[in-house]
């Protein structure tokens, strides 16, 4: 029972992964077309970085367990799997591998309490320091994916501030499908596929700040949880500590990441120093002259501006040559420049909050 249980949740997972995917890439763009009547970013780099990096990822987690002789239960797996799968389905609400922390305890509490032969698992100490060690590779690999793999495609969306200006809020996401490979403990290979990424919505920073304390908190998360994991493996009685200690571990990291992208200077907000940049379009000369969403054009070939048709103007004065001086979020300011466009601000690759209109 408990087999045919795990193989029905085998499918619908990997399904999800590739549905989610699509949806919320749909989402993006229709979104992205109502607001500024253009989809910012139409490239499929999501979900090739997902695809590879998550591949990738899999194969040094699945041979850590195999090095570490991590043998786990059907019932154990499927509580990965259960949680995994829900969590990603409330990814709108924001996302992270957290909730995995807590599939140890959900295990051995589910057998306890819960009637159902096919949720029983055998006696904590045979498999907690295996499940420990499963959630600390995965937080380690969300950490070194986060940072190597994270492309900056960002959702911008649009509300009225207090003071009448417009607020610019962000949203990414990014995921990670692992196809693992575990050990049962009848020394047979089952596949194990995870969703692993990040969710998250700022307001006063770009995610891409947010996600490098994600990165950090994940790889002191994963630190903790591998020492539980030998905490278990050396005093397999005391498991139960381990296992309730490491949902503790997951649910800080969850706080923490969620008070990171609270975090930030300011509101990226409309502005009358200068023309704030909502979103910049990949491949353009905006893109090459390294303007980031948030940055504030001061100045446009030399004549400030105020306005985005003010921008335009500026721009048009010179329609071979664009030299900017741009203000970041954190108040630093930039020179940039680029030769030969011709077009509006948007065409050379700016999108800024007329765009809304």
């Amino acid at each position: 029972m408990g087999m045919r249980l795990f193989a029905t949740l085998l499918g619908p997972i990997t399904l999800l992964a590739l549905a989610g995917v699509w949806f919320w890439r749909w989402r993006r763009i229709h979104h992205e077309r109502r607001l500024f009547k253009m989809a910012i970013d139409q490239h499929w780099t999501l979900f090739w970085a997902g695809l590879i990096g998550g591949v990738l990822a899999s194969l040094v987690i699945s041979l850590g367990l195999w090095l570490l002789h991590v043998h786990l239960p059907i019932a154990v797996l499927a509580w990965f799997t259960a949680l995994d799968g829900a969590a990603f389905l409330l990814a709108g609400l924001g996302f992270g591998p957290w909730l995995l922390a807590f599939a140890g305890i959900a295990a051995w509490a589910a057998a306890r309490w819960l009637p159902w032969s096919w949720l029983a698992v055998p006696a904590v100490g045979h498999w907690a320091a295996g499940s420990l060690a499963l959630v600390a590779l995965v937080f380690a690999a969300e950490a070194l994916l986060l940072w190597l793999m994270a492309p900056a495609i960002d959702v911008p969306k649009i509300k009225d501030g207090r003071r009448g200006a417009r607020i610019a809020s962000y949203t990414r996401r990014q995921f990670y499908w692992l196809p693992l490979l575990v050990t049962l403990p009848t020394g047979h290979f089952v596949f194990l596929p995870l969703i692993s990424g990040a969710a998250l919505t700022t307001r006063k920073q770009l995610p891409t700040q947010a996600l490098r304390f994600w990165t950090k908190a994940y790889a002191i998360g994963g630190a903790v949880v591998a020492g539980l994991a030998g905490w278990a493996y050396a005093q397999p009685a005391l498991s139960l500590w381990p296992l309730g200690i490491s949902a503790a571990v997951g649910l800080i990291v969850a706080l923490a990441c969620r008070w990171a992208d609270q975090r930030g200077i300011s509101y990226i907000s409309q502005t009358t120093d200068g023309v704030r940049l909502v979103a910049i379009l990949p491949d353009t000369p905006a893109s090459k002259m390294g303007l980031q969403a948030g940055d504030i054009v001061l100045k446009a070939n030399n004549i400030p501006v105020g306005s985005s048709d003010a921008l335009y103007e500026a721009l048009q004065a010179h329609p071979t040559y664009c030299r900017l001086r741009v203000q970041r979020l954190d108040g630093a300011v930039r020179l940039t420049e680029t030769a030969i466009f011709t077009g509006a601000p948007h065409e050379l690759g700016m999108i800024t909050f007329a765009e809304d209109n």
